[in-house]
């Protein structure tokens, strides 16, 4: 559902109002992803049947020769991309296997961001990113606005970053120009210049603007800039008019059933695709709110808010709604420009299906304000710690154990439903219906899981 921040923000500010009744290392860096998918995983990631894949891989000379495990044919990442190039380009709907931005469409920047540390934020960006690399072959952009670098450790260990960045990465702070030039207080880096800045990681056609303790100079610059008040540049809007400029010099151009030549993917021509735009930029916030951040907020098409359901969390996030209401009616009144236009969205994160008062909350706000919030939310998980340990999203993370396994794929079929159900508002007519089957199974009829 569409519209803007700022009324989202006004009709979730109200809605917690009346929600809140209670509330008065060392890191090893090895090859990045090392889990392979079956047949059938990759069917389910490609959306057809494993009948029709088999016949499918049987019929053409260029399907992916994987490796056999025991009796199980695997495929990588590279191999599962290399599917889609081949589907593509024999489907009467070529996008349904490659769900690339069309020439002239938008390009939706989706930020994760919230005023409190530990509500899964870094963690809930991530998986989304990778959830749609996984089952819609998007190319897809992640910026850390994180100094504290959690989202970059997910992606770490890359052909473009093998190593954790240093102070001489380029960062969000350098991507928005906040440094100072010879000759100007900023720098406006041309297109050319900010794509380099996006490195790959080991998802095809996923790249990394990274983060580290420098891109806390964000603030400092963006202070300096307020004194300075350079003319022709508002303070809010580096980072805005930084993803203009590089959007205009990055059209989409490859068509995703332009791909193959005489029956086998273009190599070449696969690779320039991944590499040429981007579908959606994903920000993943500091914990603040601060005027860097509200740079990130204002270069958004959308917010994603995840939040603990705690009480006292409650009350961070209302405070944390109305200053950045405030902040964003104090810019309205003075520039008319558009703000989060697509779906905003509150994310709930960490719930205990044991804690009335997780459940309760989460049902006054999907009573006070429905369309704010999401109605499918990553319950708590043990499972998940695993894979957090070694900075792995449940995606990548391969259990070593049956019950690790077991509890790893829970996870999974939650964090499938809640980013199909973040899908269904970004891009209507394109979810899996997971967040359906989830809703069925945790809203049932004899009140065990009702919320």
């Amino acid at each position: 559902m569409s519209g803007s921040l700022e009324q989202f923000l006004t009709d979730l500010s109200r809605g917690l109002e009346r929600t809140m009744v209670a509330v008065n290392k060392e890191l090893t860096l090895r090859q990045r992803i090392k889990r392979t998918w079956s047949m059938r995983q990759c069917a389910r990631f490609l959306n057809v049947s494993i009948q029709y894949l088999t016949k499918f891989a049987n019929s053409s000379d260029d399907f992916p020769a994987g490796e056999y495990v025991g009796r199980e044919r695997v495929f990588t990442l590279s191999e599962l991309m290399h599917m889609r190039a081949l589907l593509a380009a024999s489907a009467k709907r070529p996008y349904d296997y490659l769900a690339w931005r069309k020439p002239g469409a938008a390009l939706p920047v989706i930020s994760f961001a919230s005023q409190k540390g530990g509500t899964a934020k870094s963690l809930s960006a991530a998986h989304f990113a990778q959830y749609l690399s996984l089952h819609y072959g998007m190319r897809v952009g992640v910026m850390d606005a994180d100094p504290q670098s959690t989202i970059t450790l997910y992606f770490v260990g890359g052909e473009g970053l093998p190593q954790m960045p240093d102070e001489n990465t380029a960062s969000m702070v350098d991507f928005a120009g906040l440094f100072q030039s010879e000759d100007a207080p900023y720098t406006d880096h041309d297109a050319r210049t900010l794509d380099g800045f996006l490195l790959k990681t080991s998802w095809p056609g996923l790249r990394l603007l990274p983060a580290h303790g420098e891109t806390s100079e964000g603030e400092i610059q963006i202070a300096r800039l307020v004194r300075e008040a350079p003319a022709g540049k508002s303070f809010y809007r580096y980072l805005r008019d930084a993803i203009d400029r590089w959007k205009a010099g990055h059209p989409p151009k490859a068509l995703p059933n332009e791909l193959v030549v005489d029956g086998k993917v273009d190599q070449d021509r696969l690779d320039a695709a991944l590499t040429e735009t981007l579908d959606v930029i994903i920000i993943d916030y500091q914990p603040a709110l601060t005027l860097f951040q509200l740079n990130n907020v204002i270069a958004s098409t959308s917010l994603v808010i995840p939040q603990t359901m705690k009480g006292f969390d409650i009350a961070t996030l209302s405070t944390f709604v109305t200053g950045l209401l405030g902040m964003l009616q104090h810019i309205l009144a003075h520039e008319r420009i558009e703000i989060g236009t697509g779906a905003n969205m509150l994310l709930p994160t960490i719930v205990q299906r044991s804690n009335a008062q997780d459940l309760n909350h989460i049902g006054n706000l999907l009573e006070h304000c429905p369309t704010e919030i999401l109605p499918v939310f990553y319950l708590r998980s043990d499972a998940i710690s695993n894979a957090s340990d070694v900075y792995q999203s449940v995606y990548e993370y391969e259990p070593d154990t049956p019950g690790k396994r077991k509890g790893i794929n829970r996870f999974i079929t939650n964090a499938d439903a809640v980013n199909d159900a973040i899908v269904s508002r970004l891009w209507p007519g394109l979810e899996r219906g997971y967040a359906d089957t989830w809703m069925d199974e945790f809203y049932d009829d004899d009140g065990e899981g009702e919320a």
